[in-house]
């Protein structure tokens, strides 16, 4: 999770949103159990953090004496979280967003495509790498790979076939991801109103997980990295044919969430899914469908649980 220093002026100063204030919370919770900091880190974080609290401290008016008061008790919380974000310091985070720079696109030559629902699109990139981006997704990309590395940016969910280059990896960057491999073939799904990052590798090897280095896990063939906002990144083993079948005219659900196989359903068929309950959302499924029609898979799903759906204009109700 990424916190920005806007959030946490807004947070020490009280003006922070309920949404807000859960995810700083959440952040300073989450990462009270780090490691210890590398030799070098608390200075760089140090310094960070005094460039942050000034700019704070500035923005606090001091005026007559009761706000006076109670600004002293906001400077005691600012100094509280100084203190936090010190400790703090495993996750590396104010001092990566301050000192340590981030792969960036900037100075390339930049080309940027998407899918709408529904939509997929196979995309050839300048060494040869071929990428199909599922639908209501987007790739960016440089005209040509210069440099020590090959980096582009992927929202959404996309296929990876990457052409081998010891001398230069391969970055795929999301919203809240960094993937690094040499050559290989995996599937990355990053979908900005999903709960989780998934990736899955089909052949070769992949480094994985949050931009922050102890928060990465090594994937070869057949196995899978989850990782959840809210919790370390895990891997396990899984079948790469049941993450792919987008690619292949499938449709696997293996003991999902109806609330996310509702997703799936309107990424793909460009559909609207409305679940008329919570309970039904939680309600888990299986099935396996190859080159099925949407009506095909709702009527199955209906028959395996007792649903019932109704659909209009493109917009399908699921109720009990």
């Amino acid at each position: 999770m990424k916190i920005t220093e806007e959030e946490i002026k807004r947070y020490a100063s009280g003006h922070s949103s309920l949404e807000e204030r859960r995810r700083v919370d959440t952040w300073l919770k989450e990462n009270d159990q780090m490691a210890e900091p590398a030799p070098g880190e608390a200075e760089q974080l140090q310094s960070a953090w005094n460039r942050l609290s000034t700019n704070i401290i500035q923005e606090v008016k001091l005026v007559d004496t009761p706000i006076r008061r109670v600004n002293s008790k906001l400077l005691s919380s600012i100094g509280a979280i100084a203190a936090s974000l010190v400790m703090l310091i495993g996750l590396g985070w104010l001092a990566y967003q301050y000192v340590t720079p981030v792969p960036s696109l900037k100075n390339a030559v930049l080309k940027k495509v998407h899918t709408e629902a529904g939509q997929r699109l196979t995309v050839t990139l300048s060494d040869g790498s071929i990428i199909v981006l599922n639908g209501v997704s987007e790739l960016e990309y440089p005209e040509k790979f210069d440099g020590r590395q090959r980096l582009v940016k992927l929202r959404g969910e996309g296929y990876f076939n990457i052409a081998h280059d010891e001398s230069k990896p391969f970055i795929v960057n999301t919203d809240s991801s960094f993937t690094q491999v040499l050559g290989t073939r995996f599937n990355l799904k990053a979908y900005a109103d999903d709960e989780q990052v998934v990736m899955t590798v089909e052949r070769g090897k992949v480094r994985f997980g949050r931009y922050d280095q102890r928060d990465q896990v090594v994937l070869t063939k057949g196995m899978q990295g989850i990782m959840d906002f809210h919790k370390a990144v895990r891997s396990n083993q899984v079948l790469p044919e049941d993450a792919i079948d987008w690619t292949e005219d499938s449709f696997v659900i293996k003991n999902e969430p109806l609330a996310n196989v509702a997703k799936r359903l309107e990424r793909r068929y460009a559909v609207k899914v409305n679940i008329e309950s919570q309970s039904l959302r939680s309600l888990t499924v299986t099935g396996t469908f190859k080159n099925a029609e949407l009506e095909e898979i709702l009527h199955s799903l209906a028959f395996s649980t007792g649903i019932n759906y109704s659909m209009k204009n493109k917009t399908i109700t699921i109720r009990k």
